[in-house]
């Protein structure tokens, strides 16, 4: 009996969705941080066991009222399509009782007519006696939900239960993936994420959100670089103003930027790496759909 199927994980900002999908793949495809909207974009991070493949497709957080711009629906989209190819969703929470937004996901939920299960995520931040009304809430919401599982994607507490529940709620099939498929996504586009993620970590709240990072070059084992691989980004933003607050005091900030992901890069990648990056002023790029899809490639 072999199971597979397509997983779409899906919640509100800030409840952990990311750190839950690289958690359970155990290593780092998506980014991470304590600021909202961190996730962009839809990833495909594949688990293979000996009787099961599980495609998780880690989404954008559902905001409660989400920006008007090109960047916000491509966002949206990438959730409806998620659920669009799914087998089962998981609706990962805080330790809290449900509101608007997982109302508004459940519905989406049940419009597909997919099975779900709720990831009561951060337990390691509450006392387990708290989570029973949060767990008798999710019930009354919905009582065909085939599972509630609290788990903490932090520390890995209840992710084997998940794990467990999500495979046996996938459809009987023979496998979706080649045994090396990881991801869907492309060694640049993994290495821009990393960078982003070094971006929200450094400036905290002064630009995250109006930053975006492309890989502009990459020359694997590079004989001009001592046989590093040398990657080239740069880091837009969408005003001169905060292209200086990038750069930093003779450049610093952004010296820290790269100080603090080389490492990370270096570890995705298995060998050691020289990076470069640029701070690049572009205006509006949120409402720029062509700018946008091309991050992606």
């Amino acid at each position: 009996m072999f199971r597979a199927g397509y997983v779409a994980i899906v919640g509100r900002p800030n409840v952990g969705k990311s750190t839950l999908v690289n958690t359970l793949v155990g290593t780092q495809l998506a980014a991470v941080s304590p600021k909202p909207q961190t996730s962009r974009y839809r990833i495909l991070a594949v688990l293979h066991g000996d009787d099961f493949q599980v495609g998780l497709l880690d989404t954008p957080g559902r905001p409660a009222e989400p920006r008007v711009d090109a960047l916000s629906r491509r966002m949206l989209r990438e959730t409806r399509q998620a659920l669009d190819i799914a087998n089962l969703a998981v609706l990962v929470s805080a330790p809290r009782t449900a509101g608007d937004v997982e109302e508004t996901l459940l519905d989406e939920i049940k419009a597909q007519n997919l099975p779900a299960i709720v990831a009561i995520n951060k337990l390691d931040t509450v006392r387990k006696g708290n989570l029973l009304p949060v767990i008798e809430d999710y019930n009354e919401l919905y009582s065909e939900f085939r599972d509630i599982v609290p788990v903490s994607a932090r520390t890995g507490d209840g992710l084997d239960s998940l794990l467990e529940r999500i495979i046996a709620n996938l459809p009987e099939q023979e496998p979706l993936f080649d045994p090396s498929t990881l991801t869907d996504r492309s060694e640049a586009f993994l290495i821009s994420e990393l960078i982003r993620e070094g971006v929200f970590a450094v400036y905290g709240d002064e630009v995250p959100y109006a930053t975006a990072v492309e890989v502009e070059r990459h020359v694997p084992l590079d004989p001009e670089h001592g046989d590093k691989d040398f990657i080239e980004a740069s880091v837009y933003v969408e005003r001169v103003s905060q292209r200086g607050i990038v750069v930093g005091k003779g450049g610093q900030a952004l010296k820290d930027v790269g100080v603090r992901v080389r490492p990370l890069i270096e570890e995705l990648l298995g060998r050691p790496v020289m990076l470069t990056l640029w701070a690049r002023t572009r205006p509006r790029w949120r409402r720029d759909d062509r700018f946008l899809r091309s991050l992606e490639d």
